[in-house]
């Protein structure tokens, strides 16, 4: 056999970076092959099960005109009970609608577990670089302890591809109906969840 069969393949990949490439792949698959948007809910919330090891979550939609957020979805929580803002808190907000994840350390009580309430990530979903919703993810499984960086490649898999199947190709006009802008800052008065 000649050492340089199968080279045009491209570099071998440890198991982690296999898996990691299959895990993104069934993600952005799953995603992609929604048929409306609960079927695109429940791809949201399998991605979350199965890969980032929570049962708990919620999807928050910006409502752009009042510059508030309400509970757009949710699975394993009561959303009556999660304040959004007093969760991720003003400068976490601004990071999350600028586009970035905000992942919390994986605080734990004095047991070891995840506190009940606490939020673990904040994945900002986005379209046409503006965050127009932010998915939270609660108290993580007993065996998951922590994202690591192949989670964080989830996240954004999430925040860029997440908007269209969930929202649906009328969300562009939407967005331009609703002026939303770089301008509507989460520092702006009234801006709360």
């Amino acid at each position: 056999m000649n050492d340089n069969q199968g080279a045009a393949c491209g570099p071998k990949l440890s198991g982690a970076d296999a898996t990691n490439d299959l895990r993104l792949a069934a993600a952005r698959k799953r995603l992609a092959e929604s048929r409306g948007q609960d079927d695109a809910l429940e791809g949201v919330r399998e991605i979350v099960a199965n890969f980032l090891g929570s049962e708990e979550m919620g999807l928050f939609r910006l409502n752009g005109s009042a510059k508030t957020f309400q509970i757009f979805w949710s699975f394993g929580i009561d959303p009556e009970k999660y304040d959004l803002l007093q969760a991720l808190g003003d400068s976490g907000l601004r990071r999350v609608m600028d586009g970035e994840c905000h992942v919390e350390l994986g605080a734990r009580d004095r047991s070891g577990t995840m506190a009940m309430a606490k939020v673990q990530a904040f994945v900002p979903i986005r379209l046409a670089n503006q965050t127009i919703a932010i998915l939270a993810i609660l108290r993580l499984l007993p065996q998951k302890h922590g994202f690591d960086a192949s989670d964080m490649e989830l996240f954004k898999l999430l925040s860029d591809e997440a908007a269209l199947p969930i929202f649906g190709a009328g969300i562009d006009g939407q967005l331009a109906d609703e002026n939303l802008t770089d301008e509507h800052s989460a520092d702006e008065p009234g801006m709360r969840a």
